[in-house]
């Protein structure tokens, strides 16, 4: 009896184990949304009995990822790849990923449409809440913008040029503005496209902007 015993705890040891380097069934990987529209930042994930979900940096103990495409990643050999584009376009997108227990290599191509974007929010809430807490202009991330954000008064209280806007709240002399409407003016560094204007609304119970 006590060998059928050991026989059984060996043997559901040993289908364990199969099944641990039995890892994924496939790969794929998703597209993340980023500020910069000439920006594709790639998350790999593993497929197992249906289920989709992300690698993670501990994966790369098991497993070594490889990124590849129409351009090479700036960055490679994690479960996430950063691109980056000089000009709007249709480009592919290639992951390979190894397992290291078994050689077995699988692979996922994918295609992304990039277009030069630009986005201006009309609501932010800085109140350090981690939510919506900056205001930010999603642009290619290459093109020069400014922008000139003014009080209720006609009063510039900030100003920046960047290839992507972001702003705190704070004006140029780093006090949090109050909560309300202001106004802003948006230029490009391309010519042809013409400056916006528009109105911001910050909600927060930030300090009072004098």
């Amino acid at each position: 009896m006590t060998q059928t015993k050991l026989f059984i705890y060996i043997l559901l040891l040993l289908t364990l184990s199969v099944k641990g380097f039995a890892q994924v069934d496939a790969v794929t990987f998703r597209f993340v949304n980023t500020a910069a529209s000439f920006e594709v930042k790639c998350q790999a994930q593993k497929i197992l009995a249906g289920d989709t979900t992300d690698f993670v940096i501990s994966d790369t103990s098991d497993y070594a990822f490889y990124w590849s495409g129409t351009e090479l990643p700036f960055e490679n050999s994690f479960p996430s790849a950063s691109y980056f584009f000089d000009e709007a376009g249709t480009y592919s997108f290639t992951l390979d990923v190894t397992d290291k227990n078994s050689a077995t290599v699988y692979s996922e191509t994918r295609t992304n449409s990039i277009q030069d974007t630009l986005k201006i929010p009309n609501v932010f809430t800085p109140n350090n809440d981690g939510i919506n807490d900056l205001f930010i202009v999603k642009a290619n991330g290459v093109t020069p913008l400014e922008i000139s954000i003014f009080s209720r008064t006609g009063t510039l209280i900030f100003k920046t040029k960047a290839p992507i806007i972001v702003w705190d709240g704070r004006n140029n002399s780093g006090s949090m503005v109050s909560q309300g409407i202001y106004y802003y003016i948006l230029t490009s560094g391309d010519p042809t496209v013409e400056a916006q204007k528009g109105f911001i609304h910050v909600f927060s119970d930030a300090k009072e902007y004098d």
